[in-house]
């Protein structure tokens, strides 16, 4: 079979194919503008298997994104909230420095692109602030309400250097940007930290 000839699978091996299709087009182009004759024929399917499953580029693309980061950016359990934490800020740095991750964060067009953006990342914090309350249930820190906003002020300046000043988010601020976070968290014994 080559790339232009369709196959004849199904299921989960052609929906596989065509999410693996969308981001190899979205890295290769460095935009979420894509047609979706390109993934077709990267995935080796008819163009009408990709409508019957998405109904428009945009719909694709997020589907693909948000697949690639439940698969790509796991949330760590290393046993504390330290090491949890340094190790999400590392895995951020990779994914935005990443070419579907660049892509992702320096698309521009507005209406499906800023709604995939936003989905991405609720997600992705409201995920991670597993990392803050599993950290409250060892008693490294008492619980609070609004773990994904610590989530979120974790994140922001790696993203901010490497999205918006086009920086490098090198491991002295991935370190205070945890020290921050941490220290901001109130004790499991009501003190201060």
């Amino acid at each position: 079979m080559t790339a232009t000839q369709p196959s004849h699978r199904r299921g989960q091996a052609v929906d596989a194919a065509i999410i693996e299709a969308t981001l190899g087009v979205v890295a290769e182009q460095g935009t979420f503008q894509i047609r979706i004759d390109d993934v077709a024929e990267r995935a080796g399917v008819n163009k009408t298997t990709i409508y019957r499953r998405y109904d428009s580029a945009e719909e694709l693309v997020l589907a693909a994104v948000l697949h690639n980061a439940a698969a790509g950016i796991p949330m760590p359990d290393t046993g504390t909230l330290r090491g949890d934490l340094d190790a999400l800020v590392r895995m951020v740095r990779a994914a935005l420095t990443d070419p579907l991750g660049r892509a992702l964060m320096q698309a521009s067009g507005g209406g499906p692109l800023d709604e995939l953006r936003r989905r991405y990342w609720a997600e992705r914090f409201e995920l991670a602030s597993e990392l803050i309350d599993r950290a409250a249930e060892r008693g490294e820190c008492a619980p609070v309400d609004d773990a994904a906003a610590r989530i979120e002020a974790l994140v922001a300046p790696i993203h901010f250097r490497i999205i918006q000043l086009a920086g490098v988010a090198d491991d002295s601020l991935l370190a205070a940007t945890v020290d921050r976070v941490i220290e901001e968290l109130p004790s499991d014994d009501g003190s201060d930290r």
